[in-house]
């Protein structure tokens, strides 16, 4: 009986992870779709050598490397460089978050 049991908790832990992978992969794949859409911002930033990659942009580019394909950009065509030169400036880009009222800056 408590075979049968071990293998129901197994089985329910297993669709929890199932399911939170599945989660993960839908975002990972809606900004690479978000990343396809502003590949034109990302040509002219080096065409140009000015910054003006977009914060949907730049939240697509951040989320792909850190979260899910951490060599997406050097796969894409860009060089090892290009990808750390647009992540840095995304990195650079985004805004810090304040700090609360209630927690003092010294």
């Amino acid at each position: 009986m408590a075979l049968k049991y071990g293998m129901l908790l197994l089985m329910v832990l297993a669709c929890f992870d199932v399911t939170a992978s599945r989660e993960k992969m839908v975002e990972c794949w809606s900004n690479l779709v978000e990343l396809k859409s502003c590949s034109s911002e990302i040509m002219q930033f080096f065409i140009n050598g000015e910054a003006d990659i977009g914060p949907n942009c730049c939240c697509a580019i951040t989320v792909i490397t850190h979260n899910c394909w951490p060599s997406m950009l050097t796969s894409l065509g860009y060089t090892y460089q290009e990808a750390l030169y647009i992540l840095q400036y995304c990195e650079d880009a985004a805004p810090t978050p304040a700090l609360p009222p209630s927690h003092p800056i010294y």
